[in-house]
């Protein structure tokens, strides 16, 4: 394909993610073979491609790393943590994760590591997990040696199939958006549905030439919560309202939720490090996506049960090219 490696076999890390199941299929259709990192879980159910092979192991398992990067071209680093028990959780996952995974791709000779990271690196000191993914960005820098090293900082992403949204959408499908109150209900966001993601993490990992070492991608550049509001009535077809929770409200829920996490050790995405972030004032990318999937359209596949299959396809009027 014009502009792009011919084929080259990806290591990659995260398959069994969220934005990892919606990469998978595209990334086959482009790639020479993928090796995909998954931890050995009893009953799981890896999914199957032409050329897919499933690397057993985790990202602190330096043999099993050894095995991903052999014979690849380019790997993709997907895999972190966006809940976890404490602040040394965060950092073995997301910060010592990230430094293993680059330094196997650097020692195999691997031509390009593309890194999935997030728009929190740029407010470290918010939270636990803006450190924690901060710390790999440097880390990755720190091992890439020679090595053409892209990173895409996500904004929210929303898309079917989603655990950490679900609640969220399962209140807008009953006619109520939970906001923030306070100050955080007047700030912005960005936010980029999963498969235009999916779109730009393969094409980071397959262009011909390297794409910017640092972007902020986003499909839709600075909604507020009313924004969201009209998509889901939208997507739904009933008027879809605020529910504004107070801050005090908020706070107390976010301490219980730690407390949970501490006694049941089962984090949870919802706590004090995610209200700090949501209370930080605006999260606002730097690149858009061309010709992005429409909120409403996004929704309508998270929220309307017609759609609610995740093998489901953006129509191609609504894709962002490729």
């Amino acid at each position: 394909m014009p502009g792009l490696i011919e084929r080259p076999r990806i290591a990659l890390t995260g398959a069994t993610g969220f934005i990892g199941r919606h990469l998978l299929a595209p990334l086959a259709a482009g790639a020479g073979g993928i090796s995909a990192l998954a931890r050995p879980r009893a009953g799981r159910a890896l999914p199957e491609f032409p050329g897919l092979d499933w690397v057993a192991g985790s990202l602190n398992d330096t043999e099993a790393l050894a095995a991903l990067m052999r014979g690849a071209e380019v790997a993709i680093h997907l895999a972190g943590a966006t809940k976890a028990r404490d602040g040394a959780e965060f950092h073995r996952i997301n910060a010592e994760g990230t430094m293993q995974v680059v330094r196997a791709a650097r020692q195999a000779g691997l031509r390009r590591v593309a890194l999935l990271s997030s728009l929190a690196v740029t407010r470290p000191g918010i939270s636990d997990y803006a450190a924690s993914k901060s710390l790999g960005e440097t880390a990755a820098r720190g091992e890439a040696g020679g090595m053409e090293l892209i990173v895409l900082r996500a904004p929210a992403v929303i898309g079917p199939g989603d655990a950490a949204t679900a609640p969220l959408l399962a209140a807008m499908a009953r006619g109520w958006l939970p906001v923030p109150g306070g100050a955080a209900r007047d700030a912005r966001f960005s936010l980029i549905d999963v498969r235009d993601l999916a779109a730009l993490i393969r094409d980071a990992a397959l262009a011909e030439t390297a794409p910017p070492p640092v972007s902020a991608p986003y499909g839709h550049r600075a909604l507020g919560w009313s924004d969201m509001a009209e998509a889901a009535t939208c997507a739904t077809g009933r008027r879809v309202r605020h529910l504004v929770l107070p801050p005090p409200v908020m706070a107390a829920a976010a301490r219980a939720t730690d407390m949970i996490a501490r006694l049941t050790g089962r984090p949870q995405v919802f706590s004090t490090g995610k209200l700090a972030e949501m209370c930080a004032g605006d999260w606002i990318g730097d690149t858009p996506v061309e010709d992005p999937v429409p909120l409403e359209l996004t929704l309508k596949f998270c929220l309307d049960p017609d759609y609610a299959d995740t093998g489901r396809d953006v129509p191609d009027s609504h894709r962002s090219p490729k």
